[in-house]
């Protein structure tokens, strides 16, 4: 703990100077700097965002940083620049990019002393919220003292522009971030999700939500009657994959993966993004991750497993919603049930169909493949620019 704490004020010492340096340089409006999930991931919104940016907007630099080197060597192999976090290119570059675009927050994802005033900090955030957050977690905790934040001023998380999937998100958001410029566009890594691609087995896949603390590891199985031997029958004799991954800041225990890895229906994904797994999976299981609310858009059912739902409300976070108005499927006490019902839905889709209709309806107010391109749009107009097109058109009649 010490010692983490003696490298978190070095980090602060040395983004100081660069802080008050980026509060100097003027900023180009084509250098666009993205990360992930403090910068260990590729993946998220940011990722189908960068993507997108990349393929069809080449007079942008967009540009991704990170700190691994599995996530610099895959970006790298895209052919997209790509940088280490505080490498002198990365500060060089984020001396001038007038966009830090992340998932989390600018001080996880990105560079410390991006959050200057005069670069523009865009929250695309990594999920529709079920969960409180932010402010409305706990307002006091929330708040850094005033002596840290004037000793270091890049430490005031400030939002300049906020992406939301309906009028619901974008209530919550505005509490929870403080930040009024929200605009409803639908999610970047959704729009993967609505392209059908071709598989050979059907797939269910189990994403639980993130629990106690960064970094813990976490067994969901043992103590609800998890079969496992009974699991991977039915499994091999009806040709299903269960996928199972953990949220990217858990991982599973030791004991768990030994034991689930000697059985070859049932796989642990660990640095895929979720959302190159969801379009191939035919029907979800989740706790309280607001991943099924993506999974909506899929028409496919979902299959809810909380089973700590009172000690998590409790010891974790309470939500948004009342939780059974807006989960459209069973809701299962143990492993025994999910399996009962997973074997229901491989027979027949049509349970909860309408309930999940309903929710999608009231979660998505965009249910296309085009959030990207209206993302992109609503942050060129920050710039005073109208759409994609006319800012193309003026960046060639400049060249």
């Amino acid at each position: 703990m010490i010692l983490k704490r003696i490298r978190t004020f070095f980090l602060y010492v040395l983004n100081l100077p660069l802080y008050w340096i980026s509060e100097l340089v003027s900023k180009d409006e084509n250098i666009w700097i993205f990360g992930a999930w403090f910068g260990d991931k590729y993946a998220d919104n940011s990722k189908y965002l960068f993507e997108y940016v990349n393929k069809n907007h080449p007079n942008i630099r967009a540009i991704w940083l990170t700190k691994n080197k599995s996530v610099y060597d895959l970006v790298q192999s895209k052919d997209y620049e790509v940088y280490y976090k505080y490498s002198l290119k990365s500060i060089l570059f984020g001396l001038r990019a007038k966009y830090s675009i992340f998932v989390q927050s600018n001080n996880a994802d990105n560079m410390l002393f991006l959050n200057n005033s005069k670069t523009k900090q865009i929250q695309l955030w990594h999920g529709t919220p079920l969960k409180k957050i932010g402010f409305d977690v706990d307002f006091n905790q929330s708040k850094l003292s005033n002596l840290k934040l004037s000793l270091f001023p890049f430490l005031n998380n400030k939002l300049d522009f906020m992406i939301s999937m309906s009028d619901k998100d974008k209530i919550n958001f505005n509490t929870a971030f403080n930040v009024e410029k929200i605009q409803i566009t639908g999610y970047p890594r959704n729009d993967s999700l609505l392209t059908k691609k071709k598989k050979k087995i059907f797939e269910v896949t189990y994403l639980p939500t993130f629990r106690d603390n960064i970094g813990d590891k976490i067994d969901l199985f043992s103590d609800y009657n998890f079969d496992i031997e009974k699991w991977d029958k039915k499994l091999s004799e009806l040709n299903i994959k269960l996928n199972i991954k953990m949220h990217p800041v858990n991982k599973p225990t030791d004991d768990l993966l030994k034991k689930f890895n000697t059985f070859k229906n049932i796989i642990f994904l660990d640095e895929i993004d979720v959302s190159d797994i969801l379009p191939t999976t035919d029907i979800l299981i989740t706790d309280y991750s607001s991943v099924y609310f993506d999974f909506l858009l899929t028409d496919k059912p979902i299959i809810f497993a909380p089973f700590d739902y009172e000690k998590y409300i409790i010891k974790d976070r309470e939500l948004y919603y009342n939780y059974d108005e807006v989960t459209p499927g069973p809701k299962c006490q143990d492993w025994d049930e999910v399996l009962n019902w997973m074997l229901k839905f491989k027979e027949n889709l049509e349970p909860y169909k309408i309930e999940r209709a309903t929710v999608k309806n009231m979660f998505h107010n965009y249910q296309d493949a085009n959030s990207c391109e209206r993302v992109f749009n609503e942050i060129i107009k920050l710039e005073g620019k109208v759409n994609s097109s006319n800012y193309e058109l003026k960046v060639k009649n400049e060249k």
